[in-house]
């Protein structure tokens, strides 16, 4: 049996508890938050056995294999460094950190201690997202030359989550002193993991963020000054050009991640918002002279969730880790540095 514990019980925790709970010889027997009894009441709803207020001392106390860590992003470093110290094995959300120093030392800590890692890319649990990834990489596209993908988002613009003017859950991520990245840090992580994920690293890239008026600059404690869309050309190092965009202002499109790859011998197109089997689509072979695209069927693949737990089992490092959230968060970053640069190329 795989004993976790779960470190926040917000909003997002819910999912971790409910996928870890859906597999097989895996329990969640502990769980933390700082605030006063929101651990307890968050145990009593999932029936986990044991609840806490201070991690050190849910993780001196419990026999443990592992820990998902679902704080708020600023919180993310000093829980997952604690949960290191203690030899444990650390599943955490994204992204890794709200800086690339904090992830280093993430990623530093957990390689010191010869710990298993993992980052919750959601994105990645699709099929198609992995078949997208084994295509490029068995070179039925060719040598890949450009690339475009992007995250679209309209809650700004309609209200098919809720309002966003009344919504807590909206409001911190507009503002910048409530942690906010803004779109770059919430979507944006996502867009360039994706893209990291399928087509290979990043070279450079030079980035614009733009926010927008409103019609108000301040709801309550909320100032609204977080980034809410973002343009980003990457160079790849495997030599292609890439656009990647993302907004909130995407009137139309609740919640569409896209992304197509154009190589000298073929082309794919990943849009995570078709249903399936049109999610992949390839253009390949003679299908190039007369551009028809087909659909790919995607066998199943494990979840995030699914690749920690076998990790601990097998005590084989899985497919995202410390080392792989730190290469995006460094996107992030570089990004930020970009736009204060004015839009110019930086090195990532």
């Amino acid at each position: 049996m795989i004993r976790l514990a779960i470190i926040g019980t917000g909003g997002m925790a819910n999912a971790h508890v409910q996928s870890f709970a859906a597999i097989k010889d895996c329990k969640v027997v502990a769980c933390c938050d700082i605030v006063p009894g929101r651990a307890k009441a968050f145990a009593e709803k999932n029936k986990i056995p044991a609840a806490y207020d201070n991690a050190r001392a849910m993780l001196k106390k419990e026999r443990l294999d592992g820990v998902s860590i679902v704080t708020t992003d600023q919180a993310h470093a000093p829980a997952a460094l604690l949960v290191i110290e203690h030899g444990v094995h650390v599943m955490c959300e994204k992204p890794l950190a709200d800086n690339l120093k904090d992830a280093c030392r993430m990623r530093d800590a957990s390689r010191r201690k010869k710990l298993l890692t993992a980052v919750n890319f959601s994105y990645r649990n699709n099929p198609a997202t992995q078949k997208a990834a084994q295509l490029v990489a068995s070179g039925k596209l060719g040598h890949i030359r450009h690339v475009e993908g992007s995250y679209l988002q309209s809650w700004l613009v309609g209200k098919s989550w809720g309002d966003w003017h009344k919504t807590e859950a909206f409001l911190w991520r507009l503002s910048t002193k409530h942690g906010s990245a803004g779109t770059l840090g919430d979507l944006g992580v996502h867009l360039y993991d994706l893209a990291s994920f399928i087509v290979g690293d990043f070279d450079e890239l030079a980035c614009s963020l733009k926010t927008f008026d409103k019609g108000v600059k301040r709801i309550g404690p909320y100032v609204l000054d977080a980034n809410d869309s973002v343009l980003t050309t990457v160079r790849f190092q495997n030599g292609a050009l890439g656009t990647l965009h993302t907004t909130r202002w995407a009137t139309g499109h609740i919640n569409t991640v896209a992304l197509r790859v154009y190589g000298d011998k073929g082309a794919l197109d990943l849009n995570l918002d078709r249903p399936t089997p049109d999610t992949l689509r390839v253009c390949l072979g003679k299908d190039v002279n007369t551009a028809q695209w087909w659909p790919v069927k995607c066998p199943p693949t494990p979840n995030m969730y699914q690749r920690f737990v076998a990790a601990l089992k097998t005590r084989r490092q899985g497919q995202t880790s410390f080392e792989g959230g730190a290469k995006v968060q460094a996107y992030l970053d570089a990004s930020a540095v970009s736009a204060r640069q004015g839009g110019k190329f930086v090195a990532v």
